[in-house]
């Protein structure tokens, strides 16, 4: 059977076996990670004087971050003179394209051809919906770098913190300014970005023969014009500021589990955690970065003097909420959309969405 062809039209053994391999590292990370250490008395009595109400605010948090990661991808449509869909349908393609892309191999593109076809059956034009949700998630990451670089600015002077890990986090400064750079030439310059996008399409053509690397390029520098006009005069502020508030509230939900422990570190070494987190969870190493995540978090949170076996606890109750609880809820969206007829089609590996999407021809 083909790759692309409809998901829940048959049983998906690669489906199974990721859900199944997520949970074992999962069961692994949240069993061991806590118990690295011994609990000191302190841990003890903070556990004892928890406060059972913070779960309760962090799934608020997260359920304002969301929101304003679904206003970001309604702006981002706006922009491009698209209509915008009902809140409801919106949500359900917000949280399915986070499922998607966590679940399925090659996951970020099938998700973004998910959301394209789920939005031409609200009369969305299926090129502009993949540009508006490359744009969502173009600006995500250069929120997420940003705000990085603050929390290592924040944290990089607190006198409690470890120099070791300040150390090997600053490691990581010159690619992500990089990273920061390339993305900002990109969009000022479209010609870069479609230099960058039909080179990358080159490399992967020897994987997916079916990949156009001029289609990709030509698309990469529409897309690059594109972001000028969404970031462009006043309108450019609320779509930042939703997609700041969507990492700053992420944050948020750490910071509430952490004070749920009685603790409260320099809100510094809390933005570098979760960004650092996040950061390392887009390498496809694991699924959805399980494991990774947890435990350099964990390590940074220890490194600003939060009690090792504390710091894990609010990590992993961190991840329950922003990671499991949000997926479980794109497991029941992705249902609904194939309910209504959209088909969620896995891509071939290394394929792009705009080659998936029409642009197939031999180069």
């Amino acid at each position: 059977m083909s790759n692309a062809e409809p998901l829940i039209k048959r049983i998906n053994w690669r489906l199974v076996w990721r859900i199944t391999w997520m949970l074992v590292i999962a069961g692994v990370v949240y069993t061991l990670l806590p118990t690295l250490t011994e609990m000191p008395k302190q841990a003890k009595e903070s556990l004892e004087q928890v406060h059972p109400y913070a779960l309760l605010i962090g799934l608020g948090l997260e359920f304002v971050a969301q929101l304003s990661g679904m206003l970001v991808l309604r702006r981002s449509l706006e922009a491009l003179k698209q209509p915008s869909p009902p809140n409801w349908v919106l949500g359900q393609v917000w949280y399915a394209q986070m499922a998607v892309a966590v679940l399925l191999p090659g996951g970020s593109v099938t998700a973004t051809v998910m959301v394209a076809d789920a939005l031409r059956k609200r009369n969305v034009e299926p090129a502009e919906a993949v540009t508006a949700a490359t744009l969502t998630k173009a600006l995500s990451i250069v929120t997420l770098i940003v705000l990085f670089v603050i929390g290592f600015g924040l944290s990089s002077g607190q006198p409690d913190s470890s120099s070791g890990y300040v150390n090997a986090v600053a490691i990581g400064m010159p690619f992500l300014i990089v990273a920061l750079g390339a993305l900002a030439a990109a969009i000022i310059w479209p010609k870069i970005a479609g230099s960058l996008a039909g080179g990358g399409a080159k490399l992967a053509k020897r994987v997916v023969k079916k990949i156009n690397p001029h289609h990709v390029r030509s698309r990469a520098e529409a897309i690059a014009l594109q972001s000028q006009q969404m970031l462009r005069g006043r309108q450019a502020w609320p779509t930042l500021g939703f997609s700041f508030g969507y990492w700053i509230l992420d944050t948020a939900v750490l910071y509430a589990m952490l004070w749920g422990l009685n603790q409260t570190p320099h809100i510094g070494a809390v933005l570098l955690a979760s960004t650092v987190g996040r950061l390392l969870a887009t390498i496809p190493i694991t699924p959805g970065g399980i494991g990774i995540v947890e435990v350099a978090a964990t390590a940074i949170l220890t490194a600003f003097g939060v009690n090792a076996t504390l710091a894990a606890l609010a990590v992993i109750a961190y991840r329950v909420i922003s990671f499991w609880i949000v997926n479980i809820v794109g497991l029941v969206a992705m249902y609904l959309l194939h309910r209504s007829g959209v088909a969620i089609k896995q891509q071939p590996k290394g394929a792009t969405a705009a080659a998936a999407l029409g642009g197939s021809s031999g180069d």
